[in-house]
């Protein structure tokens, strides 16, 4: 008797995830050389996502506007990309601030874009913009003394396209700019690592940062990009992806997600933990929601106990931890802060 044609779909895209040969993934591994499979994941996933940069490029910035807030500087910037498009963020500088000081790169998740992180209100179109759940982490990090760079994502904010910006068809253009990214083999999901490898760059430009202590934290399809783009630009320190680190099976793979979460071909390379392993030995703290339907706490669970034998091969077990927070996909700033001041302080 055949299958009911709803169920017979199920079980097809089920299947799909266990025909992914993930034959990059460190539980595959015989011999567990960390180095060389560190060195040969992050090689076939840069060519994966096509972040190298195809054209000569100019690191630039430039201050467009400026606002006095309570103990920091809210300054609008706009800075290059490593392929040529300008990038808007809010660059939030402490007040007597004492240079060299260290960064952190906050990475909005969907919504109207940078205004969340940077706590500013409303969006674009003059919309309230309520920042819910502690994702105003650009602001919580110039509290703690840093200098805070909240960029918009490609797809949200003032990089959405421009037919889409009346809002008439939702509050991203992650399908359009997906779907024509694959016309030509790339994914926008490499876009935005591109863009924080820019972000980087930018940073690096600026005599007030201390280059060698840039973080990056970002929340939901901020911790997408935080994820992705810390595993392959050893120049970010430290990161704390939130409500993302998960296995693909749980999560990607067993429910609706934007389209700007997939990249052809990465399941015949390696799962979500296999990614995460190219941050170490640097300091990576996951951050989870106990609730979160999205991201299931116990693909969570299992995800991370394969990034503790990564770490642990790299010699690196006491730089990763999980930190749960009690309720659904929101940010959780509890362990963030300490964290970082923990490692920023252990760094020469």
């Amino acid at each position: 008797m055949m299958q009911e044609p709803r169920q017979a779909m199920e079980k097809y895209f089920t299947a799909i995830y266990d025909e992914g040969q993930q034959r990059l993934s460190f539980t595959r591994l015989k011999e567990k050389d960390f180095p060389t499979w560190q060195q040969r994941l992050r090689t076939k996933l840069m060519d994966l996502l096509a972040v190298t940069p195809t054209r000569e490029y100019l690191v630039g910035g430039e201050i467009i506007g400026e606002e006095q807030m309570e103990g920091y500087r809210r300054q609008y910037v706009c800075f290059t990309s490593r392929d040529g498009v300008t990038i808007p963020a809010y660059k939030l500088v402490p007040d007597n601030l004492s240079t060299p000081a260290p960064a952190v790169i906050c990475q909005h998740g969907h919504g109207p874009g940078k205004v969340i992180p940077a706590a500013i209100g409303k969006d674009i179109y003059g919309n309230e913009a309520p920042v819910e759940g502690e994702r105003d982490f650009a602001v919580q990090a110039v509290q703690q003394g840093y200098i805070a760079l909240a960029p918009d994502a490609r797809g949200f904010g003032e990089m959405m396209l421009p037919e889409e910006m009346t809002g008439e068809y939702g509050e991203s253009s992650c399908r359009q700019m997906s779907m024509r990214a694959i016309m030509v083999g790339r994914s926008l999901l490499g876009m935005r690592v591109l863009d924080t490898m820019s972000a980087v760059d930018y940073l690096l430009a600026d005599e007030q940062v201390n280059g060698k202590k840039i973080a990056i934290t970002g929340h939901s399809g901020g911790g997408t990009v935080c994820l992705f783009a810390t595993a392959l630009e050893p120049r970010i320190a430290c990161a704390a992806p939130s409500c993302y680190f998960c296995t693909f099976k749980h999560s990607i793979m067993a429910m609706f997600h934007c389209e700007c979460n997939f990249v052809p071909g990465l399941l015949n390379l390696c799962e979500m933990y296999d990614v995460a392993g190219l941050i170490a030995p640097r300091p990576l703290l996951i951050i989870a929601g106990q609730k979160d339907p999205i991201f299931p706490i116990e693909g969570v669970y299992e995800a991370f106990e394969k990034l503790k034998a990564i770490y642990a091969a790299a010699g690196a077990s006491d730089k990763l931890e999980l930190y749960v927070g009690p309720e659904d996909h929101r940010y959780y700033s509890q362990r963030m802060w300490p964290l970082l001041a923990e490692s920023f302080s252990q760094q020469q």
